[in-house]
């Protein structure tokens, strides 16, 4: 009795066993109820019918498994199995029965019932019909919650696809380059139609201002898995000159092979791009800031340790000469040129301060959207490789089903030809019998 493993599977079920035998429901409820979640009873078909309707009713599922004897009065097991099939064409149900009768296995089967227990029910025979049974379901189960997750990410993922789709440009390239999708935007800002485009180089809107080191090193990245990101100055079908804040991705499949690469783009204005000029400049200036502002206080140490040196000199001496007040008068300088430097220098930090902090926040929020964009669809792409796996799983394990019946008929009809064979000797001896 492998009930552990059993108990795996059905632990979080529930069942609907129906059967007029107390004997029978006695002995294995107390089984079930060890297994499942919720066993239901019911002591006939139509008894059985009533509690598979209001279960429903209650609970707005169907039971995950019906365990049913055939012969009861009310209804027998077969004609309560057609009706839920018709209830709910999906329903997983085991029949139990005392009788091999080869007319209402071929009955059920046309069902779609292929789980069958005879009595007296083994216990092994028992566990392994519920652990197949149960484990099919629960696998049925995993599938339908991952194709919903699915669904959900896919519609998240759509969502996020227009928002982007809206105020970015974007489009797609086969592993040469050529172009395979573009939408609206793309279309109006480099005006070109789509029919143009598809098929064709990037390089239709590359401008002559580009160099071409940047589009090598463009495909040294993305050839390797690297997203690159940086500035493009393109160039439209009307000669016109716009900017984009470039972002290409490589887009790889469930073995991490590159398939295709996306390109999301930002219209920039030539404005921002000098503004990004300015913020180069304002960093250089803010290092040669700092570099004059150490020489800066360097000589007012050098002044003050003179000025102190000076103190000690007889006063006299010094104001026979004027020495004093040009010392004075140089300090006075060399601190009013300081502190030009430290306003300067302040000024400068403030600017570079507001700048970085701008651009940080920017940079973060297009990277987390990116980013989050790339990872869901690496992530559908596996929960789609392993639905198919699933499947083939699940496949397999109905062609194993089928064999086994195969081979369960025929031992039927060997066992159905037995019994002919032994009725006829019966009905040769007793012939003989009443000869004699």
């Amino acid at each position: 009795m492998d009930l552990k493993s059993t108990l795996k599977y059905t632990k979080n079920l529930s069942i609907l066993y129906v059967e007029d035998d107390e004997d029978a429901i006695e002995h294995l409820s107390s089984i079930l109820e060890t297994l499942f979640l919720t066993v239901d009873k019911a002591f006939d078909g139509k008894h059985g019918l009533e509690t598979y309707s209001e279960y429903y009713t209650k609970n707005h599922k169907y039971y995950d498994l019906v365990l049913t004897d055939i012969e009861m009065p009310n209804k027998n097991g077969i004609q309560l199995s057609e009706i839920i099939m018709d209830i709910n064409p999906n329903q997983h149900i085991i029949v139990i029965s005392a009788y091999n009768d080869k007319e209402r296995l071929q009955q059920l089967l046309t069902l779609g019932i292929t789980n069958f227990l005879h009595k007296p029910v083994e216990s092994r025979n028992f566990f392994d019909t519920f652990k197949k049974c149960s484990k099919i379901i629960c696998e049925q189960m995993d599938i339908k919650e991952e194709l919903i997750s699915s669904q959900e990410n896919n519609h998240n993922l759509e969502v996020l696809f227009d928002i982007i789709n809206q105020v970015a440009i974007i489009s797609k390239s086969d592993l040469q380059g050529n172009i395979t999708f573009v939408n609206d935007l793309f279309c109006l800002t480099s005006g070109y139609k789509e029919e143009e485009l598809l098929g064709e180089s990037h390089n239709i809107l590359k401008h002559k201002d580009m160099p071409d080191t940047v589009f090598k090193n463009i495909w040294q990245d993305i050839k390797t898995g690297k997203v690159w990101r940086g500035k493009l100055k393109n160039q439209s079908k009307d000669n016109e000159d716009f900017y984009v804040n470039a972002n290409i991705f490589p887009i790889m499949d469930s073995k991490n092979k590159i398939i295709e690469y996306i390109s999301i783009q930002f219209i920039t204005t030539e404005e921002e791009v000098k503004n990004r000029e300015f913020k180069k400049k304002v960093i250089e200036q803010y290092q040669e800031s700092k570099r004059t502002d150490f020489t800066s206080r360097k000589m007012i140490d050098d002044l003050q340790k003179e000025l102190k040196r000076y103190k000690k000199i007889d006063l006299t001496q010094l104001n026979s000469t004027g020495n004093v007040d040009f010392l004075e008068l140089s300090l006075k300088n060399e601190k009013l040129r300081s502190s030009k430097f430290n306003s300067q220098l302040k000024y400068t930090e403030n600017n570079y301060k507001r700048l970085e902090d701008e651009f940080d926040k920017y940079k973060f929020a297009l990277k987390e959207k990116l980013s989050t964009l790339v990872e869901d669809n690496k992530t559908l792409q596996l929960r789609e490789e392993v639905h198919k796996k699933k499947l083939l799983l699940l496949e397999d394990n109905l062609e194993s089903k089928e064999l086994e019946f195969n081979k369960m008929n025929e031992n039927n009809e060997k066992r159905s030809k037995e019994i002919g064979d032994l009725r006829e000797v019966i009905i040769h001896l007793e012939e003989q019998k009443k000869t004699s």
